[in-house]
C-alpha cells in the first residue's frame, strides 16, 4: 500500500468513525499544516483554495482526496 493510500484510508476510518465532515476537516488542517515545507508555496496555496472550494460545493471526501497529488499525502503520511 502507498503512502497516498495509506492517507486515503485513514480519512476514510475517520470518516467511517465519525462523520464524513470531521475528515474533511482533517484534510483541510493536513493541508494548511503544509506551510513552511517542502511544498511549493504558489502550489500549496492553490492546492488550499481548491480544497475550501470543494468544502464550500460540499464535495465528498473522496472528490477531496483525489484533489490532492500522491506526492502530497506521502508528506503528510510522514
Amino acid at each position: 500500500m502507498t503512502k497516498a493510500q495509506q492517507y486515503d484510508q485513514q480519512k476514510q476510518e475517520t470518516a467511517d468513525r465519525y462523520r464524513e465532515m470531521d475528515a474533511v476537516d482533517e484534510v483541510l488542517q493536513d493541508v494548511v499544516s503544509l506551510f513552511g515545507t517542502s511544498i511549493d508555496e504558489e502550489e500549496h496555496e492553490t492546492l488550499l483554495e481548491e480544497i475550501e472550494i470543494c468544502i464550500n460545493y460540499n464535495e465528498s471526501l473522496e472528490y477531496i482526496l483525489r484533489q490532492i497529488p500522491d506526492e502530497v499525502k506521502a508528506l503528510l503520511v510522514g
